[in-house]
């Protein structure tokens, strides 16, 4: 003969309490233990009750069933907002990868990599923004240009 048990874990699906998700375990003659995920309704179409779901509410009762809810859902919630502020710290990196690769362009363009002015090149290197960095490498690019212009009134 086998033998049905209710798992302690039986939740509430929804406020009402009129849905239950619930597992169930089955040990056969041959000793062999099957498990079954069930959501279980409190009373079917009919508005009959529910065999299965009277069967958790003896077994288990309905505070166990309650405070294995509010455990799930204060889990869940935690959960969420650990998976948020993973989320956040992703963006926050691709960003700061993307302005790292930014500036690295930057000091690829040739008047910029030779510059010799250590402030605005540091200025550069600590840029917080795409426009820093524009605006950083504007100023030297802008120091160059009139270096040139300078050597070439001078010849």
């Amino acid at each position: 003969m086998s033998h049905r048990k209710w798992l302690d874990n039986a939740f509430w699906e929804t406020e009402e309490r009129k849905q239950l998700n619930c597992i169930l375990e089955i040990k056969d003659d041959a000793g062999r233990v099957t498990r079954q995920v069930m959501l279980l309704n409190r009373t079917d179409t009919e508005g009959n009750p529910n065999p299965d779901f009277d069967e958790v509410i003896e077994s288990l009762t309905e505070e166990v069933i309650d405070k294995e809810t509010e455990s799930r859902n204060v889990r869940k919630k935690a959960e969420k907002e650990e998976h948020v502020q993973r989320e956040k710290e992703h963006r926050k990196a691709r960003k700061l990868e993307k302005l790292f690769n930014y500036k690295l362009e930057a000091f690829e363009v040739e008047d910029i990599k030779n510059s010799t002015n250590r402030k605005l090149k540091g200025k550069l290197r600590r840029a917080k923004s795409r426009i820093e960095v524009d605006m950083w490498s504007i100023m030297i690019l802008q120091e160059q240009l009139n270096k040139d212009i300078e050597t070439s009134k001078d010849s």
